[in-house]
């Protein structure tokens, strides 16, 4: 068997909040780590924060050594712009039924990536650990589980160069409206690719930030600068459509909200009654939050930009040598443009780095 999946935790009741320490006791190199984390959820009706909501942390960890480190929506987003599937949510959303979401850390451009994976024996005390509670996707939801599974070299022998490694390194309020901020980010590794993240519930991200720029040594270089606008419309002729199943029931007349993974502006929905009677409509669709009213319903919800995030990838993402090669820099800084929103927003910052063994 050159390949195997093997459990490296269990399905777990966990308690109603906490973080989840994860020793991972393995020796083979690991491709990539899925974790399935579900919240039964105590109410009829609406959601009260997208799935990701409830994982606000999940790190890869070797003592002080960070390797791994996003929250719960920007780890879904990178994998869903890597692996280019649709979603990582399961779609049902009933009363006293559980919620399912998925996550999951790719240490090389594709599973089973021969050239790039995590490599256990290159570290002393890898521990996965999970920030999480019950209570923002169903304000009644109990009964969290999470199972951990990786996918990992069995009888094929790999000798690995390195991995990817994905941080979240700014997170703050975004700029007034049309004001700027500058903010450092780091020139250790070779970057392959930045996500932004603009949030506000209920706001897309141009409506968060407006531009980006990315300057080297005191604006020396420019290698872009995006209006986030123009930017996500030639970006559509590359990315893969956000698409989901959504199932659930919402009041016949007043309606209920439903968060959702796409959050552009205009989430497109196609919905059908499950019961004979009913009558279903959609009535806002904006930023990741649909109002649907008429009862029990199936939905197939699209649009893009999952979970506000949106990326920059840097060169061809399958060739190491085409990567972003920030290290030959002495600075390299991003410049946020404020949108809408203001400061009641805010805004991530996130590189997958190439991170080299014994670099």
């Amino acid at each position: 068997m050159k390949y195997r999946v093997a459990e490296i935790l269990a399905e777990k009741t966990l308690n109603a909040s906490g973080t989840e320490v994860i020793p991972v006791n393995v020796v083979d190199p690991i491709s990539r780590i899925d974790l399935l984390f579900q919240v039964n959820k105590g109410e009829a009706g609406a959601m009260s924060g997208h799935p990701a909501k409830d994982i606000s942390k999940i790190e890869l960890v070797d003592g002080s050594d960070v390797l791994h480190c996003l929250s719960g929506y920007e780890n879904q987003a990178l994998a869903i712009y890597n692996r280019k599937v649709s979603t990582m949510l399961f779609g049902e959303t009933l009363h006293n039924n559980p919620i399912y979401s998925a996550y999951g850390i790719d240490f090389g451009r594709k599973l089973w990536d021969t050239e790039l994976a995590l490599d256990p024996k290159q570290f002393r005390n890898l521990q996965l650990k999970v920030t999480y509670t019950s209570t923002e996707v169903s304000a009644a939801g109990t009964t969290p589980k999470l199972k951990v599974v990786g996918h990992m070299f069995d009888e094929k022998v790999v000798n690995p160069i390195g991995f990817l490694m994905a941080k979240e390194f700014i997170n703050e309020a975004t700029p007034a409206n049309d004001a700027f901020k500058y903010v450092d980010l780091p020139t250790d590794h070779l970057v392959r690719q930045l996500l932004l993240r603009g949030y506000y519930d209920g706001v897309y991200v141009d409506g968060a930030v407006e531009g980006l720029r990315l300057s080297e040594d005191n604006e020396k270089r420019i290698p872009f600068d995006w209006n986030i606008v123009d930017y996500c419309r030639i970006m559509r002729g590359i990315w893969k459509p956000v698409q989901e199943m959504l199932y659930g029931y919402a009041a016949p007349t007043d309606g209920d909200i439903f968060y959702v993974t796409p959050t552009d502006y205009h989430v497109t929905v196609a919905a059908v009654p499950v019961d004979g009677g009913d009558t279903i409509a959609q009535t806002t669709s904006t930023g990741g939050k649909v109002t649907m009213e008429g009862g029990y319903f199936h939905a197939v919800v699209q649009g893009w930009e999952p979970n506000n995030c949106i990326q920059f990838p840097f060169g061809d993402q399958q060739d190491l040598d085409d990567w972003y090669d920030v290290t030959r820099l002495g600075s390299l800084r991003a410049r946020v443009r404020g949108s809408d929103c203001g400061t009641t927003c805010e805004y991530q910052l996130v590189l997958e780095q190439l991170r080299r063994y014994g670099a």
